[in-house]
């Protein structure tokens, strides 16, 4: 269990294609003694935080009002994974890469850099009241728990139908770490027409066929898919810049919602407490 602010231990780069822009991107990472996660656009530091999320379509995306930085989950979580608190990113585009459409890629950088611990705590953020947010029939609530305990219900069409999943050691589940974003075979031309997924394929997506999975190797996991969901619901709680602890479920569940629950959790101080 994590217990100390915690950097890289050194720089290192990441690139690769974004999924919407379809742009060639490069990150890089460089430790930090400043709390928090960060990136750096064009000069600009935008703190990867819940109140800075400007747009939720299909991703998560910051924003100081002029700069934007799009689909930060997955790295997100790769931070959460890696117990790192304090780093900042420069990054020479709009998106991050998607890479495999995971974490994975982003973790396993991050685990050949190494951590570097520093002396000061406040890092975990405690649930004290329960709070819920709703849209139609999904929701996501968390209630206080001494650890992360997440449960997630998903529901789509056949051949995916209903999944359900329940991850009480959140810290140690390295299945979500490389399972993969997804998407309807039916639902690709519509996103294309809005000017999102240019950067998307077999090689980072998975794809729902009327039938069967339309990727040639299949699902890695049986669960896969409300594996990512997890993988995204940590990726968008670590906005918050803390590790929660609490009861999580959640049904059907996005991006939108997941930020929806961070402002209505932070918009009473007796709902948490830091430490």
């Amino acid at each position: 269990m994590i217990k100390r602010q915690t950097t890289i231990n050194r720089i290192f780069k990441i690139s690769g294609i974004g999924l919407h822009t379809g742009r060639q991107v490069t990150l890089e990472f460089l430790p930090r003694r400043e709390f928090g996660i960060a990136f750096v656009c064009k000069g600009t530091i935008i703190p990867a935080r819940y109140d800075m999320v400007a747009d939720t379509r299909l991703s998560t995306q910051i924003s100081n009002g002029d700069i934007s930085v799009a689909t930060i989950e997955h790295l997100m979580a790769a931070f959460y994974f890696s117990g790192i608190t304090n780093c900042l990113v420069y990054i020479d585009g709009p998106e991050v890469p998607i890479l495999d459409g995971s974490a994975w890629e982003f973790y396993q950088g991050m685990w050949k850099a190494g951590v570097y611990e520093f002396p000061d705590s406040g890092v975990y953020l405690k649930v004290q009241r329960p709070v819920e947010v709703s849209h139609k029939d999904a929701w996501v609530r968390i209630k206080p728990l001494n650890t992360l305990d997440i449960t997630m219900s998903i529901e789509f069409r056949q051949p995916v139908g209903k999944q359900k999943k329940r991850v009480t050691d959140v810290e140690n589940a390295f299945s979500i770490i490389n399972s993969r974003t997804f998407t309807l075979l039916e639902e690709i031309e519509a996103i294309k027409k809005a000017g999102l997924a240019k950067g998307g394929s077999l090689d980072n997506a998975v794809v729902i066929g009327m039938d069967d999975i339309v990727n040639p190797h299949g699902l890695r996991y049986r669960k896969e898919l409300v594996n990512h969901k997890i993988l995204d619901l940590i990726g968008d709680f670590y906005t918050s810049g803390y590790r929660i602890l609490g009861k999580v479920e959640a049904n059907r569940t996005g991006h939108y919602l997941n930020n929806m629950l961070l402002r209505e959790l932070f918009s009473d101080t007796a709902n948490y407490s830091i430490y």
